[in-house]
């Protein structure tokens, strides 16, 4: 199955005054990852990698081109139920705790009860800050936010990440 599919993603924004001068993000990406597979992109400051992942948010829209997740389009709701997101520098609000956050972000996914609180207690011991479960984040290191990090994007058990 393809977990991810791009065709002809283009993305282009407008700048100046009268918008006229025009500033190609993205030139028609085509794109497929297998479901399974672990897949990086790289490239050089400007050469579209944020834009291909905002658009695959929606986030931003596509000047052209088509995209699909999981095989669903990009504005479908439930797509994005099943898809985890960690962006590089992660900002949660500092006065909660990994386990308020995760509790947090598990009911934004619709889990609650004991699911939700064996999920958090399994996320936090495999990331290696279940013994800090109720320090707030604020006293937390960036290596142990990105940890924090790491859980929030796993909460939903993803099909994408």
């Amino acid at each position: 199955m393809v977990a991810i599919e791009i065709n002809g993603l283009t993305k282009e924004y407008r700048s100046g005054f009268w918008k006229t001068h025009i500033k190609r993000a993205l030139n028609s990406l085509d794109l497929q990852v297998q479901s399974g597979e672990v897949f990086g992109l790289l490239g050089p400051n400007g050469a579209g990698k944020t834009t291909t992942l905002k658009i695959l948010f929606h986030l931003v829209f596509p000047t052209s081109g088509t995209a699909q997740v999981l095989g669903e389009e990009l504005n479908d709701r439930t797509m994005h139920q099943r898809v985890g997101y960690l962006p590089e520098n992660p900002y949660f609000y500092d006065h909660l705790t990994p386990d308020e956050l995760l509790r947090y972000t598990g009911r934004l996914f619709g889990l609650g009860g004991a699911e939700l609180g064996q999920r958090v207690n399994q996320l936090l011991e495999q990331v290696g800050v279940a013994e800090s479960r109720h320090v707030p984040l604020r006293r937390f290191s960036k290596g142990m936010v990105q940890r924090v990090g790491i859980a929030q994007a796993l909460i939903n058990d993803p099909e994408v990440i």
